[in-house]
């Protein structure tokens, strides 16, 4: 599927009244257009993995997935996108949880005041130990009751699936249920990262490694390389000891990076994939369209170069959702600039009218400074001009002295505001903190964007 052009679907307020409409007003990207969309899913593959997962294998099958943790609404974006995908084709919406990924299930960032007292407070909804363990080798915790409004309705959420046998399955069945919930839609069917070894197929891309784990690293790095965007480091080749693109996690233990020499030393079902591998697997044998944020549509090039090159398989295609949805924070959307910015645009608007809406003399002071620019430095005539110049901008600066002053107050503020403004321009908050109102614009743009 190649890149179309990016779809845009903005839903803006010009009511001076609606403020929190216009901050909180979506902008959207969807790769490719809908069309292509169309092609993946109605050329359904066939792979003995769907029947083996339960899925019907008479039915396409569109895929999406995140880290169990309470998301953004990027992220947000992409579960609305396949419930779309699925409604409008019939295609079975699957979602995907990496629950061999060692991250902060329950740690959720929270605004905290407004304007000049805006700050970030951070919540732990569940208590865990130990870094680097996989949320899928712990256990499913009970959940802290929580001051912030915002995270009430999730807790007693969490609450219904204290009874998970992981963290994993207690947060990805949690936060896709709330989501869904207040979006009003269908909950995808949620899979595993480790549930797909115990299918045949993906077990024997396992085999394949261990009978040539050289080969199938210098495939990875030969893909890697040829994708230096996306970030992805190359696995290690030292003598005997080859890295292999897979973790070896046990219960309540430090997930373990898996080599050559090691591989012997775990189980098959202790052996996950990483992220690489996981959407490679899923789009060679599982999905027939995979929808990914704007990081996986990077790397995700680097999975397709390595499966062909080192199994031979074509990756299903995949598409691209991502959105930006600012909170209400007290903030207008055009006054929470960088304090950089709105010192340059200070210094900038005492030498240029234009930008007070004064054009004309904008139209003469690019005449003059281009005759000056013209003449040999040593040209007499140069020293007129220059004084002509410095003239008409002093009446500028007299004449529009409100508006220059305009934006050094603007750019006063931003300096003294400059950590609560980069809280307001966050746009990776919670979904859970937004209002029903402001998820449903995004619901709606999404959809639409996709047309």
């Amino acid at each position: 599927m190649e890149p179309a052009e990016s779809v845009q679907q903005d839903t803006p307020s010009d009511d001076p009244a609606c403020l929190g409409d216009r901050i909180n007003a979506p902008s959207v990207s969807v790769l490719p257009d809908w069309a292509s969309w169309q092609v993946a899913l109605s050329a359904r593959r066939t792979s003995p993995a769907r029947a083996a997962m339960g899925f019907d294998p008479l039915r396409s099958i569109v895929m999406s997935g995140h880290q169990p943790v309470v998301f953004h609404n990027g992220i947000l974006a992409k579960l609305i996108a396949l419930d779309e995908a699925s409604k409008r084709t019939g295609a079975i919406a699957v979602w995907i949880v990496p629950d061999q990924d060692a991250v902060e299930v329950g740690a959720v960032r929270v605004p905290v005041g407004s304007r000049a007292s805006l700050s970030a407070d951070r919540v732990e909804l569940v208590q865990t130990s130990g870094r680097g363990i996989a949320v899928g080798s712990l256990p499913a915790a009970e959940v802290d009751e929580p001051e912030h409004e915002s995270l009430k309705d999730l807790a007693v959420q969490l609450d219904q699936y204290a009874g998970m046998n992981t963290l994993a399955g207690q947060f990805g069945y949690a936060t896709i249920e709330h989501a869904c919930g207040l979006l009003g839609i269908e909950t995808p069917r949620l899979i595993f990262a480790s549930e797909l070894f115990g299918v045949d197929e993906f077990a024997g891309v396992i085999e394949t490694m261990r009978q040539d784990p050289l080969l199938c690293a210098q495939s990875y790095n030969l893909a890697a390389r040829k994708h230096p965007d996306a970030g992805v480091r190359a696995l290690v080749i030292e003598g005997d000891r080859v890295e292999l693109p897979l973790w070896g996690c046990r219960a309540g233990e430090s997930r373990v990076a898996i080599d050559s020499l090691n591989i012997g030393s775990f189980d098959p079902q202790e052996l996950l994939p990483r992220g690489l591998l996981m959407s490679a697997m899923a789009r060679a044998y599982l999905a027939d369209l995979f929808i990914h944020g704007t990081g996986g549509w990077v790397y995700d090039r680097i999975s397709e170069d390595w499966f062909s090159d080192w199994l031979g398989i074509e990756l299903a295609p995949m598409a691209m959702v991502t959105a930006t949805q600012h909170l209400d924070l007290g903030f207008s959307p055009d006054e929470t600039i960088d304090a950089d910015q709105a010192r340059w645009e200070m210094h900038h608007a005492r030498h240029t009218p234009a930008m007070v809406g004064d054009h004309e003399r904008q139209r003469i002071k690019d005449e003059l400074v281009s005759q000056i620019s013209a003449l040999d430095p040593k040209d007499a005539r140069r020293d007129g001009l220059y004084q002509e110049l410095q003239s008409l901008l002093v009446i500028y600066r007299v004449e529009h002295a409100d508006e220059i002053e305009a934006f050094a107050q603007r750019a006063r503020l931003a300096v003294l505001l400059k950590d609560q403004y980069r809280v307001a321009q966050d746009r990776t908050w919670a979904f859970v903190h937004f209002g029903q109102d402001a998820l449903l614009t995004l619901d709606r743009a999404t959809r639409s964007a996709m047309s």
